[in-house]
């Protein structure tokens, strides 16, 4: 499997970069390619307004895109670890259904001038982190370690009560504000700006790395509780690790481009198909593979119905189908 990472992932990575130059040449704005090569070299000749688009528009969202299916990707990861679900994703903990219930209600309920001053992305954030909380409060035992099982049975209703508020919220809402909230939660990167990336980048890059530095505990994990302990390894340490990674991870995603599905689910196991369950060469091409998957979608996001838009969620699941359910048939033979 080593050697097999050694070619898979320098493809993966050169994949990335053409599907993000696609990414930046190709959109709704019909550029022609001789102003795309000068709006790309800066020159002065190029037309400003598709430099805007370019520059200001396509280049951040498609930045965007990457970091935030990278960081779903080893979300997800992490995440089927520290559960040992393969079922497992990054919205298992309530973390999407907070963010919307917040979201909504800042987009449904409070004034323009507050969610402009504050940003829906904050606010739906912090609706992610309280749904994060109330998880770890329904599944913590004094004396006792968290229970992946209980973990798992907690998120799902955290996740069903915040599903019924936010099904409230629009319910009772104006239809002309609600379907602004609509169209947040079927996921968008439209509007991605500079100023949101680097908080991504960093994130993605310190939680990468700490984990990468920790991939031997995360191997030994896998093998079950007691025998990762004897290795020495503070499974509950690990595991409260990885749930505020995924928090982190998760909770700027959702902010920047609404709640984005399967990627955290599917990719892992593309990941592990290609290469195994080593963490060392897991995780790395778990981001990879993210990336190209959310700026590929994206882009058909973008081109299928130009100049109409599509929402990336839904399209998203549309491709996610059909491997997801060649997941299900292979966990079955393997019970």
């Amino acid at each position: 499997m080593q050697s097999r990472f050694l070619v898979l992932f320098p493809t993966a990575m050169v994949v990335m970069v053409l599907v993000a130059i696609a990414g930046i040449l190709w959109g709704t704005a019909d550029i022609s390619w001789s102003d795309r090569v000068a709006i790309l070299m800066r020159n002065e000749d190029a037309p400003r307004g598709l430099s805007l688009i370019v520059w200001q528009w396509r280049i951040p969202r498609v930045l965007a895109v990457g970091l935030i299916g990278a960081g779903l990707a080893l979300a997800g990861a992490l995440m089927q670890t520290a559960l040992r679900n393969p079922m497992a994703d990054p919205y298992l903990m309530g973390l999407s259904s907070g963010a919307s219930a917040a979201a909504v209600a800042a987009i449904i309920w409070l004034p323009s001038e507050v969610t402009e001053t504050v940003g829906v992305p904050l606010i739906a954030f912090s609706g992610a982190a309280l749904a994060f909380l109330m998880t770890l409060g329904l599944s913590q035992q004094r004396g006792r370690q968290l229970d992946p099982l209980i973990v798992i049975l907690a998120g799902v209703a955290v996740s069903l009560m915040f599903q019924s508020v936010t099904a409230f919220f629009l319910y009772i809402g104006d239809p002309h504000v609600t379907r602004n909230a609509l169209g947040w939660l079927m996921g968008t990167a439209a509007g991605t700006e500079w100023r949101e990336l680097p908080l991504l980048a960093l994130a993605l890059v310190m939680i990468a790395g700490g984990f990468l530095m920790r991939a031997n505990a995360l191997d030994a994990t896998l093998l079950g509780e007691e025998r990762a302990q004897a290795l020495g390894i503070r499974t509950g340490r690990l595991r409260v690790m990885i749930f505020v990674a995924t928090v982190v991870l998760t909770g700027l995603a959702v902010s920047v481009a609404g709640i984005v599905g399967f990627i955290g689910l599917i990719v892992p196991h593309m990941a592990r198909l290609l290469v195994g369950a080593r963490h060392k060469v897991l995780l790395p091409l778990s981001m990879v593979l993210g990336a190209i998957v959310l700026i590929a979608v994206d882009l058909l996001c973008r081109t299928l119905l130009a100049p109409e838009e599509l929402p990336l969620g839904v399209l998203l699941a549309l491709f996610a189908a059909p491997p997801f359910i060649l997941i299900l048939r292979g966990l079955r033979r393997a019970v």
